[in-house]
Parts: structure tokens; sequence; C-alpha cells
């Protein structure tokens, strides 16, 4: 099929950078932060471009002070609901002395003046001391949203292909997934999730429509990296391999979506999924 010139720069800008590639790049900041925390993958803290020294790791309660403080929205956050988010069997002049504390031996870890502000007995983490990957991915959701709609025009087409490169690059894993479960950051890190992964299918149906297979295979790939268990993406895959003659890799697919609802759900696929399935036979 041929490919116009507009379609194939897209592919080449939308190349530049493997969507399957995890290395961690700073996102271009519009002013400098001397404080840069990485909560997506593994936690980290960076001081004024260094990582920060192994006493951090050890500093395990304002730590956790941090990372809910993030979870939680990290602006005007109650005191109360820190509180009670990690010390819930402590109550009255306990948690506040516990809370007290805490802050106390975050704001010296920091050694930043301003960074934590305190006032009404709500926290803030100052943004304009602070970049947290976390406020960066969601602002490129939210404009990639607002892209969406005028994908047809080939200027928006490019923006959103950038977006769709820095997105990915930040999403280094699931939301302080290497820190275990707390009730407090599982709300954020199904929302973040779920952010991508909508991101993905929508962004991948922009390159389908441009005729453009390869950049929807890789956005689809990627997904299902994320999670093996939507069935949507499959069927994504199994038409953009189907479209460009790969019917082998397209029935591959089809065989490991099926072996993954058989194994996790005891299911069968769905119709749908089925009908493609037998256009790829016929």
């Amino acid at each position: 099929m041929g490919v116009n010139l507009e379609s194939h720069n897209l592919r080449r800008l939308y190349q530049r950078q493997p969507v399957s590639g995890w290395s961690r790049a700073p996102e271009r900041a519009t002013r400098d932060h001397p404080v840069r925390i990485y909560t997506l993958g593994r936690f980290s803290i960076q001081l004024h471009g260094v990582a920060a020294s192994s006493k951090h790791a050890r500093q395990h309660r304002p730590t956790e002070l941090l990372q809910a403080l993030i979870a939680l929205g990290g602006r005007d956050v109650s005191v109360e609901v820190l509180s009670q988010a990690l010390w819930p069997d402590a109550d009255g002049d306990l948690a506040k002395n516990t809370f007290d504390v805490t802050l106390h031996r975050l704001r010296r870890l920091f050694g930043v003046k301003d960074l934590l502000l305190l006032c009404d007995h709500r926290l803030t983490l100052n943004s304009d001391l602070a970049w947290v990957d976390v406020w960066s991915f969601e602002r490129l959701v939210n404009h990639a949203e607002r892209l969406l709609p005028r994908a047809g025009d080939p200027v928006v087409t490019r923006q959103l292909a950038r977006v769709g490169e820095r997105l990915v690059t930040l999403y280094q894993g699931n939301f302080l997934e290497r820190e275990g479960s707390n009730a407090w950051s599982l709300k954020l890190r199904e929302r973040l999730r779920s952010k991508l992964l909508r991101h993905l299918l929508d962004n991948g149906e922009v390159w389908e429509r441009l005729g453009e297979w390869d950049p929807a295979i890789r956005l689809y790939r990627k997904g299902l990296e994320i999670d093996p268990l939507i069935e949507a993406l499959y069927q994504r895959l199994m038409i953009c391999y189907r479209e460009s003659g790969q019917r082998g890799d397209a029935l591959a697919v089809f065989q490991r979506c099926r072996e993954v609802l058989a194994r996790q759900f005891h299911i069968a696929p769905s119709p749908k999924t089925l009908d493609l399935y037998s256009s790829l036979k016929s």
C-alpha cells in the first residue's frame, strides 16, 4: 500500500524512540526543579540533579509520608487524612505528634526550604520546587485527550505522536509498584494504569486510520505488556497484523489471547475475537 509523504514523516517521528523502550529520560521542564521524584515503577529521588543518597531509602516513615502525600494529590492534603492513611491505629495527640515528627524528619531529609508547605492543617508539596513524574504524566494524558478529536490534522497528529513518546517514557511501571500495596496508593495506581491503556488504544486507532500499522502494533503490544487481560488489545493487534499482511502473527495473537483467557478466567474469546480469527482462516 502506498504511503503519502505526510504519513511517512509521521511514522519516522514516532519511530525515533521505540514505544517498547523503558529507559528513564527526564521530561523537558519549563524551569529548574531542585527536587525530582519518580514514583512510576522504582521509587527514586534526585536532589539538584544527583540521585539521593542511601540515607533516604533508610528513612522509611518520612519517605512513606512523601509517597502518601503524592498518592493523595500532593496539594492541600488534610493532615488528618494523611495520618489516618499512614497510622490508622493512632489517634488524638499520638497521631499529631507522629505526623509532626515525621514531617520534620522529611524536611530535614531534603534540606530544601519551602518544599513542604503546611497551612491550616493541610500539607502541600511545592510544585515550584518539586517535579513529580505522576503530575507530568497526568498533564500529558490530559493534553493528549484534547488533541485526539483533531487528530485528522497532520500538525496535531505529530503533536500526538510526541506526547505518546513522552508518556511511555515516563511510565516506567505502575505507581509505587515496588513499595507494596497500600490502600492509599491503589486508587492512583489503577487510575494511571487505566489512563495509559486508554491512551494506547485511542492513539493506536489514529495510526490505524492513517494506514500506519507498525506504530499501532507497537502501541497495542505495549498495552498487552501492561495488562495482558484486555481482549480489545488482542483484537486491534489482530486487525493490524491482518491488514499489514502478517497473518501468521495475527494467528499467534489469537492463540495467546485464547490461552490467557482460558487460564485466567476459564472462558473462551468473545464472538468478535472469533470472527476476526475466522477472517484470518478464510
